[in-house]
């Protein structure tokens, strides 16, 4: 099995983005410095972001410091999170010698973060007791935060402080408190002076910032703003910046087009989007997964293939180092066995970079492969004699169509004489490309890909497939991909994927076996579901389920409006739907 998180171990080629970014923040005339690294989920943002981490860490004068937006939404105020949590790395980084130049900025913070948060919020947050009594500062303090206050603010800051001080045994001194611009202006001198005499760069990653709320992603972009002022400072961003553009519509209601564009691309000063993956990366990323987890390929030879596909992807536009099975089977010196799975994977490289429901997505692939090794896993212990090769074609199946196209598969493998069906032989799969008569309807939209993965080895037309049909059955299936989810969510999951009108009360029993705790990533798993058709064109009843989810639970809804969003020249339908969903009128 290989693990879903970001990685250090490139496979894809993507040094080369880490590098050319590595080369802007290293170009001191650049900053301070702004990068977006875009792509849609599951692509390698994060990974892009390990590699540059990586690179940057052979540099000593560089001060690394990883955000992760999302953690932090729902606890703290995006400003002072991220304010924070900077301070905080500086004082880890800082010598002895400016060790209390370090944790002075953090008290300058201190104060900025209990005014900006209401004193009433910075005091239960170190334990003490508050009785209402600053709640005048709540609002003045927010103004300080972004620097844009007036002496009214001023005075009710000062009032606030001035009743909290008993209890707060001299950590807000209202002589102490400044207009909103002065305290502003007086942490971004610390700030710089401290950078200037610890004479290194300072680089924040921002992650995950694509999955906050409308509100905790401006919020995040603002105070990166009040960075971006500041000399031998660099924030590189991973985002979906479809998904942020959608918060930064949402955040600013009204807002045109071209402002929403401009928002984002003044804050934005390099974009740089994470390359598509072709035929070349697929492949040798499928190679490198099945590599690094065989126990016949000790390190170096694993470094060695590894330099091998990637001197393959770099020359593959001039034809001169194209792909060898032979020769990086030379390389690992692979026995059969090995042999076989790499030879497996090579051949459906193809179809997983051009299907629609793929597109050669890094996480979408490493989960088929994940699965496709744990049903091959169960298959051994129950003893049936299945191939691991017939188990990955069943599996490409049902993650490239959708499920009622794969639950047709399975009926014909039930209705077949010992569960062989002959035809999915490939002369006769390859004719649903031209006619989709005598084929199930629910094919007819997968056409091209049915016909292209009927032309791939094994022919399933005289294997036993009732073996797949169960381990299918058995196990997780690829549509739901969470595997912390609890059984009643899984299911319901499942049932909501079904529903046919949103009047159903099944929706509503499905729904209702979810914990509450549960809804957010329920949700998640039935976007990750729609996301396999890529066709919305037409009315789909698929949407539903996840539509009456939304509604009937409103913490949900934000990332479903995000989604519908997202896809490009909606249907009229889809348009309604989504601007409904927005305006909370369902």
């Amino acid at each position: 099995m290989w693990s879903d998180n970001e990685t250090r171990n490139d496979y894809l080629n993507h040094s080369e983005v880490a590098e050319m970014i590595c080369e802007m923040i290293s170009d001191d005339t650049l900053l301070p410095l702004s990068v977006g690294v875009y792509g849609g989920w599951g692509v390698g943002k994060s990974s892009i972001l390990q590699l540059v981490d990586k690179q940057l860490a052979r540099d000593g004068d560089t001060i690394v410091i990883e955000f992760d937006a999302w953690l932090y939404q729902g606890f703290d105020e995006a400003k002072a999170a991220l304010m924070t949590v900077i301070s905080q790395a500086l004082i880890a980084e800082a010598p002895e010698s400016l060790q209390e130049q370090a944790k002075g900025l953090f008290r300058r913070v201190n104060k900025l973060r209990l005014l900006g948060l209401g004193a009433e919020a910075g005091m239960a947050a170190l334990g003490l007791p508050t009785f209402g009594f600053v709640s005048r500062a709540i609002t003045s303090g927010g103004d300080a935060l972004s620097g844009e206050g007036d002496e009214e603010d001023l005075k009710a800051i000062q009032e606030g402080a001035a009743a909290a001080s008993n209890k707060m045994k001299g950590l807000i001194d209202p002589k102490e408190v400044q207009s909103p611009p002065e305290e502003i202006a007086a942490f971004k001198a610390e700030f710089s002076s401290l950078l200037k005499d610890l004479d290194r760069r300072l680089v924040v990653f921002v992650d995950n910032l694509d999955r906050c709320l409308p509100k905790t992603a401006i919020e995040n972009l603002e105070a990166m703003r009040l960075f971006l002022s500041l000399p031998n400072t660099a924030f590189v961003v991973a985002a979906d910046v479809d998904m942020v553009r959608h918060a930064v519509a949402s955040h600013f209601a009204g807002a045109s087009k071209k402002h929403v564009d401009d928002y984002l691309d003044k804050l934005i000063q390099f974009p740089v989007a994470v390359p598509r993956l072709g035929l070349q990366e697929v492949q040798a990323f499928l190679c490198m997964l099945v590599l690094s987890r065989s126990s016949t390929v000790d390190a170096e030879a694993l470094e060695n293939a590894r330099t091998y596909l990637l001197e393959t992807i770099q020359k593959s536009w001039s034809g001169s180092e194209e792909f060898s099975l032979h020769r990086l089977v030379e390389i690992v010196s692979a026995n059969a066995d090995l042999t076989t799975q790499i030879e497996n994977v090579v051949r459906i490289a193809p179809t997983l970079a051009q299907s629609k429901a793929v597109l050669g997505n890094p996480r979408i692939i490493k989960r088929m492969m994940n699965t496709v090794r744990m049903r091959h896993g169960l298959a051994i212990r129950r003893k049936m004699n299945l191939d691991e090769a017939v188990i990955a074609k069943i599996s490409l199946f049902e993650r490239c169509t959708s499920e009622r196209a794969f639950g047709d598969l399975l009926k014909l493998v039930n209705a077949s004489p010992k569960g062989k069906v002959k035809g999915l032989a490939s002369n006769s799969l390859e004719k649903i490309a031209s006619s989709t008569s005598g084929f199930p309807e629910s094919w007819h939209d997968h056409k091209d890909f049915i016909a292209e993965w009927g032309q791939l080895s094994p022919d399933l037309s005289n294997t036993d497939l009732r073996a797949a049909v169960y381990l299918a059955r058995e196990t997780l299936p690829l549509q739901i991909k969470n595997a912390a989810l609890s059984p009643d969510t899984i299911k319901a999951i499942s049932a909501l994927l079904k529903i046919a009108t949103r009047t159903s009360k099944a929706a509503e029993v499905a729904i209702d076996l979810i914990p509450a705790d549960e809804r957010p990533a329920a949700m998640s798993e039935l976007i990750n579901s729609l996301r396999q058709d890529g066709d919305w064109s037409r009315k789909r009843a698929d949407v539903n389920g996840a539509v009456v989810l939304a509604t009937k639970h409103q913490e949900t809804r934000d990332e479903l409006v995000r989604f519908l969003s997202s896809i490009q020249q909606p249907a009229a339908w889809l348009k309604r739907l989504t601007e409904t969903l927005q305006d909370g009128s369902l």
